[in-house]
């Protein structure tokens, strides 16, 4: 699955999505909340209380990783 970003800006949560799988832990650290699938997997990433000129950059960030071939 392609990673999914959002970023919800009445919350001023960014939430990147890495993939489908059920969430069955969570792992918190600071204004960061990481959670794990049953093998141990990161599924899903949120990142709370950020600014929109930071999800700004994030975003320019992925487009041109997209445009780079790894």
């Amino acid at each position: 699955m392609k990673p999914q970003v959002k970023y919800n800006k009445n919350s001023n949560i960014l939430s990147i999505k890495l993939s489908k799988k059920k969430s069955v832990d969570s792992e918190i650290k600071g204004n960061i909340v990481i959670d794990f699938d049953e093998n141990g997997e990161i599924v899903n990433i949120e990142i709370m209380k950020i600014n929109l000129n930071e999800f700004a950059k994030i975003q320019k960030l992925a487009s041109l990783r997209d445009l780079v071939k790894v």
